[in-house]
């Protein structure tokens, strides 16, 4: 797990290795509920949306910048529950000052020296060492009560002699509040217009067609409760599931079947889907 979190990148292109660690992880030291209630803390937060912690870090980094960020996320669990080790911890007067100094710091464009030179070894190095990509520097001390201070660093095949700084994610609370970014990191941050909208999609149990769309998963909620209809309330992206799924990182092709007719034609959304019995939400399966 801890090698995972270092090189996320190695391990896939989408978080799915971290949640199926991280859940073995608590199965293996008995701590499934714990790790249920982290997951409902992430969606709480908006950590967590309909395409996981990757789709809330696409609102704030280029799409190169995503997969160890993502990390980052995963790792603050891992820390919480005591399974992260670190390979610094700082001291509480450390963190503590790190905490109040970083959003002033960020006020100008910084590089990965600069993070290296002012506070030192990370705790947590998520991402290669080759300097032409991005990575991810955590600080954090040896409490699991102490939250991961995130620095973001970013490159692109070497756009820059080495990766800069766009954002730390330092603040408790709401995940898109958590953020303070340099000059660069707010020319970089993806505007609203490159996110792909969604739909929710009702498909009744042995129905053969879909019989309801809305705009939000709380309109479909109450459709589907004024009817008392059994099924799947589904979110969607416009266009192909297939599509989207591939060119966001969450399918990887990897058989002779992936791609073709009856496999797109079938492709579920990997969404988040609500399941519904006489109109009232069921627990996840």
């Amino acid at each position: 797990m801890n090698d995972v979190l270092r090189r996320p990148g190695m391990y896939g292109s989408d978080e799915i290795v971290e949640r199926l660690l991280l859940e073995a992880m608590a199965a293996v030291d008995g701590t499934l509920t714990r790790w249920r209630a982290e997951c409902d803390a992430l969606r709480d937060r908006h950590a967590f949306i309909a395409t996981g912690v990757r789709g809330a870090y696409s609102f704030v980094l280029p799409a190169e910048g995503l997969r160890d960020a993502t990390a980052s996320v995963y790792a603050e669990v891992a820390h919480r529950c005591g399974w992260l080790d670190l390979d610094r911890a700082l001291s509480t007067v450390e963190r503590r000052k790190f905490a109040s100094d970083i959003g002033a710091w960020l006020a100008r464009d910084r590089t990965l020296s600069d993070v290296v030179e002012t506070f030192g070894t990370p705790s947590l190095w998520i991402g290669g060492t080759n300097p032409a990509y991005p990575k991810t520097l955590a600080y954090t001390t040896a409490d699991p009560d102490d939250d991961l201070i995130c620095i973001h660093l970013w490159n692109a095949r070497g756009v820059h002699p080495e990766p800069v700084v766009l954002a730390a994610r330092h603040r408790p609370g709401a995940f898109p509040d958590a953020f303070s970014f340099t000059p660069e990191g707010l020319r970089r941050r993806p505007t609203n217009d490159q996110h792909t909208p969604t739909v929710w999609i009702f498909h009744g149990d042995r129905a053969r067609y879909a019989s309801a769309v809305f705009e939000t998963a709380d309109a479909g909620l109450a459709w589907a409760a004024e009817h008392r209809v059994t099924g799947i309330l589904a979110e969607y992206l416009y266009g192909g599931a297939y599509d989207a799924a591939v060119s966001e990182g969450r399918f990887t092709p990897s058989k002779p079947h992936h791609g073709t007719a009856d496999h797109v034609a079938a492709f579920n959304p990997g969404l988040e889907h609500i399941h519904l019995t006489d109109g009232e939400r069921q627990p996840p399966v």
